[in-house]
């Protein structure tokens, strides 16, 4: 476990978590569209989980008051920059590539796939391991959507996946963000 030992750091978590957060309800929004199962409750219950994500990241950068702040890397901007381009980049051409071959079915799944590979240099830039387990279980879960979820409900189920990945990994880094500062003010006030 990573000690919190900088404002930096956990104002990083706090932000990896909105985007997680952000993300996350996309895709879960995407899934009740292509699923036709978009209503009241559905839409409140994923208004709901956003908030209560969106809230616990605003704690956290509260929380970062209490740390040191360090100069950032510009290394790690530029780095992060290149990697979300480069993303980017990689699912247009591939949304491109699958509407052109008729196989619009499978572009969440691969946007998936290409979601859970960037998590893989993020994790290095950010030293952060949780990114190389969420970048493994969505490279994991593009693949079986793919091989297990019928041609019919992919797009749906697909991004359902996604979204709760995404989701599971804000609440993760939020407990992780929390135990590690705890245990870090713990060691100060030692």
């Amino acid at each position: 476990m990573q000690k919190i030992q900088t404002a930096n750091q956990l104002r990083g978590r706090a932000t990896g978590m909105i985007f997680c957060a952000g993300f996350g309800a996309l895709w879960l929004f995407l899934s009740l569209y292509a699923l036709q199962i978009i209503n009241v409750a559905t839409f409140s219950g994923l208004a709901l989980g956003l908030t209560m994500l969106l809230l616990a990241a605003l704690y956290l950068f509260r929380l970062a008051k209490r740390w040191p702040r360090v100069p950032n890397d510009p290394a790690v901007g530029r780095a992060f920059a290149w990697i979300n381009a480069i993303q980017w980049i990689a699912v247009a051409v591939l949304a491109y590539t699958l509407t052109r071959l008729n196989r619009t079915v499978y572009i969440p799944s691969a946007i998936t796939a290409i979601v859970g590979l960037h998590m893989f240099p993020l994790g290095r830039i950010f030293h952060y391991p949780a990114h190389y387990r969420a970048g493994a279980i969505m490279l994991a879960w593009a693949v079986a959507s793919v091989v297990f979820v019928p041609v019919e409900e992919l797009q749906g189920i697909a991004a359902l996946g996604t979204g709760v990945i995404l989701w599971i990994s804000a609440a993760v880094t939020l407990a992780l963000a929390l135990q590690a500062a705890r245990q870090s003010a713990e060691m100060q006030a030692c």
